[in-house]
C-alpha cells in the first residue's frame, strides 16, 4: 500500500529553503511543491494519463502567486477530471481559447486604450486575478470565486483597486459572451464589497513593484521636469510640498545637502537633508537643462510659480497606478519601510530614519535635549537607499 504523504501548510512551504538539487515534495492527491536551487517554489501535479497511462505533471503556478489552498484546489479539479477518463494535458490544450487569462489579454488587445492604460489594466491582473483564475476555463468559475479574489484586495484596503478590477472583469465577461454568460452582472458590488474611502498614503513595498516602478519612472515620456522631480521624491524622501517648492538656493551641490529653511517645514525646525551621490549627479544633470527661475520644478506655465501640487500624482496615474497603490506622499512610507525592514543591512537604527524624514520626535522631553544633527548618519542611510536602489534597476 503507498505511503500517504502528510499535507504541507503555509509556513512549511514559505520556510523551505533551496538546496543544490532540485527538490520534490509531495502534499497529496498528485500536488508536489519543487523547489529549485535558483529558490523558485512552484506547485506540480503529477498524474497517470487515462488515455496512455503514461506518468505526466503539469506546472500549475508560483508560490507565492499560486497559493497553497489555490494549488490545491486546482489540483482536486484536475484528479477528478482524470477520474472521468480526462487527460488534463489534452484538456488544456483543447480548452486554451477557453481559458481565461487567454480571452482577458484577447479584450485588452482589441480594447480602444492608451499604452498606459494598458500596462495598468495587464499588470492589475497579473498581480490580483491570473494568479487565481488565469489557468481556469471561464465556463467554471463561479461568481462566489470572483468575490473571494476581490476579497483579498478588500482586507489589504485596496478599493479603488478592487473597483476598477470589478469594471474590467465585467468587460472581459461581456467579450466571452459567446462562450459563457456574464457572471459579473449578478454581483451587486454595492452589497458585496466596501464603499471606496481613501487610503492613508498608500505605497509598493515588494522590490518587483519598486523595480517596475523605477522603470515606469524611467519611461515616462511626460514633461521632463515631472520625470526628475519623480526621481527626486524617491531618493530623497522628502514631502510633495518640498519637491515640488524647492528652490536652487535650497540646494548646495558642493557640501551635497539639501538645506530648507524653518519656515517651509511642515514640523517648523529647519532641515539639513545629505544628499547620496545618485541625488547629486541627478540634479547636476537637471540644472544643466537650465530651466529657467527659483524653482528647481518650476510650472509649465511660468518659472515664477512651482508645479502643481497635482503633477506628481496625475503621473503616477497616468503610468497606470490607482490611489491606493500609490500617491506622492506613499514615497516616503516606502522609504521608512524599506530602511525599517533593513537595519541589520544598513546599521542605521529608528531615530535616524526618522530624521532623514524630518519627523518630529514625539517625546518631548527627548526632543527637547536631543539636539544632534547626526549628518554624517543620514549622509550613510541615504546613501545605501540610493545604492538600494540603483541595484534594483540594474
Amino acid at each position: 500500500m503507498p505511503k500517504i504523504p502528510k499535507p504541507l501548510n503555509d509556513k512549511e512551504v514559505k520556510a523551505y529553503k533551496p538546496k543544490e538539487k532540485r527538490q520534490k515534495i509531495a502534499d497529496g492527491n498528485g500536488l508536489y511543491l519543487f523547489i529549485e536551487p535558483t529558490s523558485r517554489k512552484y506547485f506540480v501535479f503529477q498524474y497517470t494519463s487515462p488515455i496512455d497511462k503514461k506518468r505526466k505533471m503539469l506546472v500549475l503556478g508560483d508560490y507565492p502567486k499560486m497559493t497553497l489552498k489555490n494549488a490545491r484546489d486546482e489540483a482536486f479539479e484536475l484528479l477528478s477530471n482524470v477520474k472521468k477518463g480526462i487527460d488534463p494535458r489534452l484538456r488544456n490544450t483543447l480548452d486554451e481559447e477557453a481559458k481565461f487569462k487567454t480571452l482577458a489579454l484577447r479584450y485588452l488587445q482589441i480594447k480602444n486604450i492608451s499604452d498606459r492604460t494598458l500596462r495598468g489594466e495587464k499588470r492589475r491582473l497579473e498581480n490580483h486575478i491570473f494568479p487565481y483564475i488565469g489557468n481556469r476555463d471561464i465556463k467554471t468559475i463561479t461568481e462566489a470565486e470572483i468575490i473571494e479574489v476581490l476579497r483579498l484586495l478588500e482586507k489589504k484596503n485596496k478599493l479603488e483597486t478592487l473597483n476598477r478590477l470589478f469594471s474590467l472583469l465585467n468587460q472581459i465577461y461581456k467579450s466571452a459572451s459567446h462562450i459563457t454568460p456574464n457572471i459579473i452582472q449578478n454581483i451587486n458590488y454595492r452589497y458585496t464589497f466596501k464603499s471606496n474611502k481613501t487610503n492613508n498614503y498608500p505605497t509598493l513595498t515588494s522590490k518587483n513593484e519598486i523595480k517596475l516602478l523605477l522603470e515606469n519612472i524611467k519611461n515616462y515620456n511626460g514633461d521632463i521636469r515631472t520625470r526628475y522631480a519623480l526621481k527626486l521624491s524617491i531618493l530623497t524622501a522628502l514631502r510633495p510640498m518640498n519637491v515640488r517648492k524647492l528652490k536652487w538656493e535650497q540646494v548646495d551641490l558642493v557640501n551635497e545637502v539639501l538645506k530648507i529653511e524653518a519656515k517651509s517645514m511642515k514640523t517648523r525646525n529647519e532641515f539639513i537633508l545629505p544628499l547620496a551621490r545618485q541625488t547629486v549627479e541627478l540634479l547636476r544633470e537637471f540644472r544643466e537643462l537650465n530651466f529657467i527661475g527659483d524653482y528647481v520644478f518650476s510650472s509649465a506655465h511660468t518659472s515664477k510659480r512651482p508645479m502643481s501640487e497635482n503633477t506628481v500624482n496625475f503621473a503616477l496615474r497616468r503610468m497606470g497606478y490607482a490611489k491606493d497603490e500609490i500617491v506622492a506622499h506613499g514615497f516616503r512610507a516606502m522609504f521608512s519601510t524599506i530602511c525599517n525592514e533593513n537595519i541589520q543591512n544598513h546599521g542605521l537604527n529608528f531615530d535616524i530614519i526618522e530624521k532623514c524624514l524630518a519627523h518630529k520626535d514625539k517625546n518631548k522631553i527627548r526632543s527637547a535635549y536631543n539636539r544632534a544633527l547626526n549628518l554624517k548618519e543620514m549622509k550613510k542611510l541615504m546613501q545605501w537607499w540610493a545604492d538600494w536602489l540603483e541595484k534594483l534597476e540594474e
